[in-house]
């Protein structure tokens, strides 16, 4: 992690197109980026607030509530049943969407097991709202399940962008425009268009756009939003000035070195950009044990269903209810949400506070940290 104490960080919009020079890969990434890539966390607390409002219905049309009331079935129960579960299990369609990656990948974890459960919960119950002598829904289960997970979803969104959204405020540290020396003219050009071994000119109070070494003038130089340095540093003729930096007196004529994502704001944006790539240690260990309770539940349901059809000789309808049953029962609800929420909230914090975090999985090192230390000037980097 690195902090730069006179930077707070209040933006909450992931950007890539800001800063210039930016064309790093972003292939390779996991699938819980891969998840959130296909809606915001705006869009996944939408999602959830909307079948948070069907769920209301649905379970006072529940069987549960129906018994509970003592109201009594009526004849469009179920079908209105049918018709609020179907339109929350359209909210379901990204996780199998994300299964379908974790299957391709032969990295069964937990998506894999919710579409499982939520697929054949819901395809049994749509028989059985048309054929009543089933006498079996899953309806409500399914739409709590999915409830929780798109709450889950909402956080981890969050949490995987938290750390991106500090590219908007990273590249604020540059300047638009340039003052390109060509030829003993100037000319103001946009930072994107330049290149290594341009010559620029530095007024006082403008920031440097890249990476330079200083080819005449001399002037007090304020580092303190890349270094975290808080005093102002004296630069002369050949001496390295780096990108955000701000030139406070005197002006500075700077032939280029490192530009683009080579130069210092770039490689802090690249990392920024790769934190949202890590996870935590908690979540791969949840991660993995999500894979393997989608086997272990399989079996179980495969096993369930084949002891009461055939060894017990119960009717099929009945224990395909019970593999179901265990299905349902076995997807780690705390798993999609527990992780994903102490991610959001101490992600939040760090942005809030000027730390970058380069990677989540060091984020569990900080609880064992005996002493910080500082130098004398009261610098953290």
């Amino acid at each position: 992690m690195s902090c730069c104490p006179e930077h707070k960080l209040n933006s909450h919009k992931h950007h890539h197109g800001d800063h210039p020079g930016h064309s790093m890969d972003h292939g390779g990434h996991d699938m819980s980026a891969d998840l959130s890539m296909h809606g915001s966390a705006q869009t996944f607390l939408r999602r959830f607030w909307i079948v948070t409002f069907l769920l209301i219905p649905l379970f006072l049309t529940s069987q549960v509530a129906v018994d509970f009331l003592g109201i009594g079935d009526f004849a469009f129960r179920k079908i209105l049943q049918f018709i609020l579960a179907t339109i929350i299990f359209g909210f379901s369609l990204i996780f199998f969407q994300h299964a379908r990656h974790e299957i391709q990948m032969k990295k069964y974890g937990m998506m894999t097991l919710v579409s499982l459960a939520v697929g054949a919960g819901y395809l049994f119950s749509v028989v059985s709202t048309f054929f009543p002598q089933l006498e079996a829904e899953f309806y409500l289960e399914i739409s709590t399940l999915v409830w929780v997970l798109l709450f889950g979803h909402y956080l981890e969104a969050k949490s995987t962008t938290a750390a991106g959204n500090a590219l908007q405020e990273v590249a604020k540290l540059l300047p638009k425009k340039a003052h390109l020396l060509k030829d003993e003219e100037e000319i103001d050009v946009d930072v994107a268009e330049l290149k290594k071994g341009n010559i620029v000119l530095i007024k006082p109070g403008e920031k440097v756009p890249a990476d330079g070494i200083i080819i005449k003038g001399t002037a007090n130089v304020d580092e303190a939003l890349i270094s975290g340095e808080s005093k102002p540093v004296r630069k002369i003729r050949d001496e390295e000035v780096a990108a955000g930096s701000i030139c406070l007196d005197g002006s500075l004529e700077i032939k280029l070195t490192k530009v683009g994502e080579n130069s210092t704001i770039g490689q802090i944006q690249t990392l920024i950009a790769k934190a949202q790539m890590t996870k935590p240690q908690k979540q791969k260990l949840a991660d993995k044990a999500a894979g393997i309770l989608t086997f272990v539940a399989l079996a179980a349901a495969i096993i369930s269903l084949l002891v009461w059809s055939v060894f017990l000789g119960k009717p099929l309808a009945f224990a395909f209810t019970l593999a179901i049953t265990t299905l349902v029962i076995a997807c780690p609800h705390a798993l999609g949400m527990a992780i994903p929420a102490v991610t959001a909230i101490s992600t939040k914090l760090a942005v809030k506070n000027g730390i970058f975090i380069k990677d989540l999985a060091k984020m569990e090192l900080v609880k064992d940290i005996n002493y910080v230390i500082f130098d004398k000037t009261g610098t953290l980097t």
